[in-house]
């Protein structure tokens, strides 16, 4: 994934201040499908699912999942970097933030509009902290691992996804139409802001000098 980002020339507090502010949107991204209510995407079913089986929160189980998935990671001897791990943490504070402090929303438009608005939150979050170029998520790092394996990656992230998936909605996680538009709008909107987010970032801010 990362070979197909722009590279990121700037000072570090810049880079860190993207990703930051990048993952802090994408947990919030995250939380729109949850408040919508019309289902989530494959990997929040899941995390959806498991906190209903343990009786925990989704924040707290997407923390407890980025932990083992790390441990994964270095297993297979994947890089790590700091947005790895900030990753780990700050998703799933903010997506349970989120949950308490807005209601599920009552009227069918603004539920629209949030599930609507979900995939292209996320793909312009993931952008910003991509682009810091410090590091992927782990769920990412599992695909790489499985391309390391010798898989292509459509069929690592295929099979990581439905895999997920079906795993989510066997332990009764959310899914429903809000699954499908996430799952089908969250490619586009990240190939939309790939060579967008950081050259205005950095116009914006100051921060560097942008290259492809």
């Amino acid at each position: 994934m990362e070979k197909h980002l722009p590279r990121p020339n700037g000072p570090l507090v810049g880079r860190l201040l993207s990703m930051l502010v990048g993952l802090v949107l994408f947990g919030a991204g995250i939380s729109l499908l949850f408040l919508a209510d019309f289902g989530v995407g494959p990997w929040d079913v899941f995390h959806d699912g498991l906190a209903n089986q343990i009786d925990r929160s989704v924040g707290t189980v997407i923390i407890g999942v980025g932990v083992l998935m790390l441990v994964l990671l270095v297993a297979f001897r994947q890089p790590l970097g700091i947005a790895t791990l900030a990753n780990v943490v700050i998703i799933g504070v903010v997506v349970d933030a989120m949950m308490d402090a807005f209601a599920l929303p009552s009227t069918m438009w603004v539920r629209l509009l949030l599930m609507l608005g979900s995939p292209v939150m996320v793909g312009f979050a993931s952008m910003l902290y991509l682009g810091a170029g410090l590091g992927v998520g782990p769920r990412d790092g599992m695909m790489t691992a499985l391309m390391d394996s010798g898989r292509s990656a459509r069929l690592a992230r295929t099979s990581i996804e439905l895999g997920i998936l079906v795993l989510g909605i066997f332990l009764g996680g959310a899914y429903g139409i809000g699954t499908v538009v996430f799952a089908l709008g969250v490619g586009p909107s990240y190939q939309f802001f790939s060579h967008r987010v950081w050259p205005g970032w950095v116009e914006l801010t100051g921060f560097g000098v942008y290259r492809r």
